[in-house]
């Protein structure tokens, strides 16, 4: 923040005059000299200049907080979603009314409709239970395993495979199943498929079959794919009561928000331009003493030239910031949503400097 707020400007002067000076020997015009006696009077007449600097400092504390909510609402449409969004913030809005937090105190920072794919698993109650057999029969030529083929096939039984077994020879195995919605079901099922398959194979010959293993288990039915709709709703809170934030916040995971950690402290540009106007005049008081002091007794200090005034803002333990002209800002982390840090940072230190140019005056002699 720099700032010049007195510039004076006078006639340049390029002549140091003698301690003695007198104004007919000066080599001035009588505009300059009747501009000099409206200033001075006629003893005083500017001879050069002097230059220095004074450092301060004012301390303020953070007088405004802002902070940020998200809210996410869900629905089977967009407008489902999106008017339980609108539901949800009214109902915020209406409690931040009663704080006297109106909507100039509030943005809307960002807003958006996403349409998610959603994973879930399927009912339990369309769950399905699968019984099994592995069965096992001999074929000694080939007009049998054709035969065999021809009988599976009403049962829609196509894998038909020989047994990997060193002690045995011409033994095939096939697989029969049964689908039901319940364990039992899929077993009673079953037991009627091996019996009417057994008939049927015995009809044409072939008797020695035999159950090799047997399973029952509930079929994996995966899981189901669902659209859903999403509106998430940033609102940006600034307010410049302090003590309101653990309401707002208590309020707000209330309503199932979202607290972003993204909390900032701030002296308003109020605040600081009032406390440096405030302290312009002690500044300029405790500068111009100063020069005084530096100043041999034959001379005299006149009217500043200009004077510039530089506001400095120290980093903080928090961050190291970047101020604006008008405004300091500390911002605040919290690392959990559910808790939220509102730790109010302490005062603030301005360091303000200072500097001017002042005419140096001298006497003259008067004829």
């Amino acid at each position: 923040m720099k700032k010049t707020f007195i510039l004076i400007l006078l006639l340049n002067i390029s002549t140091i005059f003698p301690s003695q000076a007198n104004y007919n020997e000066l080599n001035v015009s009588n505009s300059y000299l009747e501009l000099q006696q409206l200033k001075y009077g006629k003893d005083l007449i500017p001879v050069g200049q002097i230059n220095s600097s004074i450092i301060d400092s004012i301390k303020l504390k953070p007088d405004t907080v802002e902070f940020s909510i998200t809210l996410e609402t869900e629905g089977a449409t967009p407008t489902e979603a999106s008017d339980l969004n609108v539901e949800t913030m009214k109902e915020l809005k209406n409690y931040l009314s009663t704080l006297n937090i109106t909507d100039d105190n509030l943005v809307t920072i960002d807003y958006k409709n996403i349409v998610k794919t959603i994973t879930k698993e399927n009912n339990q109650e369309n769950s399905h239970y699968q019984a099994s057999l592995n069965v096992v029969l001999t074929i000694d030529d080939n007009d049998n395993f054709i035969n065999l083929n021809k009988t599976l096939d009403k049962y829609n039984i196509n894998d038909i495979s020989q047994l990997e077994e060193d002690k045995l020879t011409n033994y095939y195995l096939f697989q029969i199943a049964s689908v039901a919605n319940s364990e039992s079901k899929a077993k009673e099922d079953l037991y009627q498929k091996y019996t009417n398959i057994e008939n049927d194979l015995k009809n044409i010959g072939l008797t020695n079959v035999s159950i090799k293993s047997s399973s029952v288990g509930q079929i994996d039915t995966g899981k189901i794919n669902e659209q859903r709709y999403f509106v998430n709703n940033t609102l940006k809170i600034k307010i410049n009561k302090l003590d309101l934030i653990g309401k707002i916040i208590a309020k707000a995971q209330e309503l199932k928000m979202q607290v972003n950690n993204d909390i900032s402290y701030s002296v308003s540009p109020e605040t600081i331009q009032t406390a440096v106007k405030e302290h312009e005049t002690l500044l300029l008081n405790q500068l111009t003493t100063k020069v005084e002091r530096l100043m041999a007794k034959q001379y005299v200090v006149g009217a500043p030239i200009s004077l510039e005034l530089q506001s400095r803002y120290p980093e903080t333990i928090y961050e190291k910031n970047n101020f604006s002209s008008n405004q300091m800002m500390f911002k605040m982390v919290s690392m959990n949503y559910s808790d939220v840090d509102i730790y109010t940072p302490p005062e603030y230190e301005i360091t303000l400097t200072l500097s001017g140019s002042f005419e140096t005056l001298k006497k003259v002699e008067q004829n």
